[in-house]
């Protein structure tokens, strides 16, 4: 028996960006010198 749920949410949650990974808007920046900034 398959059960909902196991292991399926875990290919939604997005990963959570760093402040000083690349920036996912392709930029070539951080993220803290370039999206980061308005949060």
């Amino acid at each position: 028996v398959k059960r909902k749920g196991l292991g399926e949410e875990e290919g939604k949650r997005k990963k959570k960006i760093g402040r000083n990974d690349p920036c996912p808007c392709g930029s070539g920046l951080k993220y803290k010198h370039c999206c980061g900034k308005n949060i």
